[in-house]
């Protein structure tokens, strides 16, 4: 009968075990190995670690004072509350949504096949010219979104941080509508067009950009008379853009 065969791997020597020892030892370093400043052996390594681990403590406790950095943060990050619900005459229908949602897919299909097509022939630094914005306040911003057109040129050449800060600065510009107005041609389509050049999926900082652009939108689109003759028309900007944020970003709590 063959005989059975048991693997000990490590057996604690619970008898000299003191209080000090939280772990039991795996390794005996032999009394005649000498502390080294550069190892040569296993052993030596060992125990230089097991020098340099002794001048640190098991339990580190914080000695400063901190509750004069913590008195006004929150634990939790609480979100601004969203703005009152689209009036009945105002909010978009589900079928409208959807062909949004297609035609800015189709937008960002044409953007992205252009970019392989530039990187595959080696033609980007050829054909794309990098924009440089020297003033980066929302008064500089505000001027190149004058001088300048939302191309596919222009937009292919805007860094990834350049879309997030323009991204704001559009949402800080939005900001300013006088209450019952909207949003003008040309600053829709610049915002159009850095949804359409936006990473997808986007990075957290950029799904905080794009939910402050939904939230602007739907408190300018609560100021719009539904009575009024033109109120679908001046809605409908706004409309466009919360759909994308909450139905293409993923957004679905902003969604109306």
């Amino acid at each position: 009968m063959a005989s059975e065969k048991r693997s000990v791997i490590y057996t604690a020597n619970v008898e000299n075990q003191t209080d000090d020892d939280l772990l039991p030892k795996c390794f005996e370093i032999g009394s005649d190995v000498e502390m080294k400043e550069i190892p040569n052996t296993g052993e030596e390594y060992l125990l230089k670690v097991v020098k340099e681990r002794a001048n640190v403590a098991a339990v580190t406790v914080c000695d400063k004072d901190i509750t004069k950095f913590t008195k006004n943060q929150s634990r939790f990050y609480k979100e601004p509350p969203r703005t009152k619900p689209a009036p009945d005459k105002l909010k978009p229908t589900i079928e409208w949504q959807k062909i949004q949602i297609k035609n800015f897919t189709d937008v960002r299909t044409y953007m992205s096949n252009i970019m392989a097509e530039l990187s595959k022939r080696n033609l980007w630094s050829v054909k794309v010219k990098t924009i440089v914005i020297p003033d980066q306040s929302l008064v500089g911003w505000k001027v190149f979104f004058i001088d300048n057109d939302s191309t596919v040129t222009c937009m292919l050449g805007l860094t990834p941080q350049l879309l997030d800060m323009g991204l704001e600065m559009l949402t800080n510009i939005i900001r300013e509508v006088a209450p019952g107005d909207t949003i003008d041609h040309k600053t829709g389509r610049w915002i159009y067009a850095f949804l359409a050049r936006l990473t997808h999926p986007p990075l957290s900082e950029t799904i905080s950009l794009l939910r402050n652009l939904a939230r602007a939108c739907a408190e300018i689109r609560s100021h719009i008379n539904q009575e009024e003759e033109d109120a679908s028309l001046r809605a409908a900007p706004l409309n466009l853009f919360i759909c994308i944020v909450a139905r293409y970003f993923g957004q679905l709590d902003l969604a109306d």
